[in-house]
């Protein structure tokens, strides 16, 4: 039989596997996020606004972000792959894949996406694995 402590310490164990879980911790890091931000301000907002607001473009926050892309049904290599393949509009597909995945990781901090312990990757098959759910 199993102590009720030890109960506990195989529920945690569970708990930090879980898909639920490992979303929380994030999937960036804080300075990726801030490099992300000072390319945007270069090569994205002239389109998106100064907040993602989206002025003349689509928004890449608030309401209107969330709604199209954080239904369960989108991976981060969704909008990784519209990023890189499109943008900046005037010369799609024109950065370095690890710019575009420090603006993945700005437009994920502004829309409320917690940080972590290591940066977003660059390539596919890992992006494949995040799927977009609303923000904690």
């Amino acid at each position: 039989m199993i102590s009720g402590r030890a109960t506990w310490a195989l529920v945690a164990l569970a708990l930090s596997f879980s898909p639920s879980a490992q979303a929380q911790t994030g999937w960036y890091l804080p300075e990726q996020a801030a490099r992300g931000e000072l390319l945007y301000q270069a090569h994205c907002a002239s389109c998106h606004g100064q907040r993602l607001e989206g002025n003349p473009g689509a928004p890449l926050a608030g309401p209107a972000f969330l709604a199209r892309w954080a239904d369960g049904s989108h991976s981060v290599d969704d909008l990784f792959y519209i990023l890189r393949t499109l943008m900046p509009y005037s010369a799609p597909g024109s950065l370095e894949r690890g710019q575009y995945a420090d603006i993945t990781a700005h437009i994920l901090r502004v829309n409320g996406y917690p940080s972590g312990v290591k940066e977003l990757p660059s390539t596919g098959k890992s992006l494949r694995q995040i799927i977009l759910a609303p923000p904690p």
